[in-house]
């Protein structure tokens, strides 16, 4: 995409994108790294979190896939029952640009029931609160404004030499005019799970875009930070697989997963 074909994004609306009848307009709120023309998947994934949540239901599992770059021009979103009984049902969200879907995503809903008294499981002993305040990233690192300069709060470490830790707060909602959520945060920073792999392949010699991003939750996150551990295995032919363990301040609840392709860098 050249840049006069590119759809200047909106700046003065507080969201990653902005709701216009069946189709969302991506802000400067939800640019990524890799491209300038191009949503954050993070965005993405916590666009799916806000349009197939329900209040009187909790997602157990959303699972998305990313079939290519998604272009930072307006957006088709569909989103649709499939199928599912009294307790437990699917639903399946599509992202078109024009005629090409560009992402899809599918949850997997359970209807929510009194406290049942569970026992507690000892979590991954990852700490319960961030060691510093969350800051964005600046502009400079991608090269232009952007989802982590302007809507992302986090803070990383390493345990190890494999793993990565990381605290997450997203500080825009998904869709303008709806509220920002658990869900969403969750969502957003679980994408982040690739970072498994920034620890032990450098950011400035590889690429390592993530093609999907599945979600296994066992509640929903009740805070305004999410935790992440992470971790990959590397494949010779370029592939990745990323995993890692979602918590907030009241301990473990989510463990998420995702495929990358990983190939290096090309400098001009």
């Amino acid at each position: 995409m050249t840049a006069s074909m590119m759809q200047t994004p909106r700046e003065d609306v507080s969201a990653l994108f902005i709701p216009e009848g069946s189709e969302v307009v991506p802000t400067t709120f939800a640019v990524g790294p890799w491209r300038p023309d191009a949503v954050h998947g993070s965005a993405v994934a916590a666009l799916f979190a806000a349009a197939l949540d329900e209040p009187e239901s909790t997602v157990a599992r959303l699972t998305m896939d990313l079939l290519g770059a998604v272009p930072l021009q307006t957006l088709r979103l569909t989103v649709t029952d499939v199928e599912g009984g009294r307790r437990v049902r699917r639903r399946v969200a599509v992202l078109q640009h024009e005629d090409r879907v560009v992402a899809q995503a599918v949850a997997l809903l359970v209807t929510e029931s009194a406290d049942l008294g569970l026992p507690t499981i000892e979590g991954s002993g990852v700490p319960n609160s961030p060691p510093k305040a969350l800051s964005l990233l600046p502009a400079s690192r991608a090269g232009w404004p952007g989802f982590e300069s302007q809507s992302m709060a986090l803070h990383t470490s390493h345990e190890g030499t494999h793993t990565m830790l990381g605290w997450f707060r997203l500080l825009h909602p998904a869709i303008a005019g709806k509220p920002l959520t658990g869900l969403q945060m969750a969502l957003a920073a679980a994408d982040y799970t690739s970072g498994g792999t920034a620890v032990v392949l450098s950011w400035k010699r590889w690429t390592f875009v993530s093609t999907d991003l599945t979600v296994n939750l066992a509640r929903r996150p009740n805070d305004d930070w999410i935790g992440l551990a992470a971790k990959s295995t590397l494949g010779p032919a370029g592939i990745g697989v990323a995993t890692g363990v979602l918590h907030d301040a009241a301990g473990e609840m989510a463990h998420c997963t995702q495929t990358q392709f990983i190939e290096p860098r090309k400098h001009p």
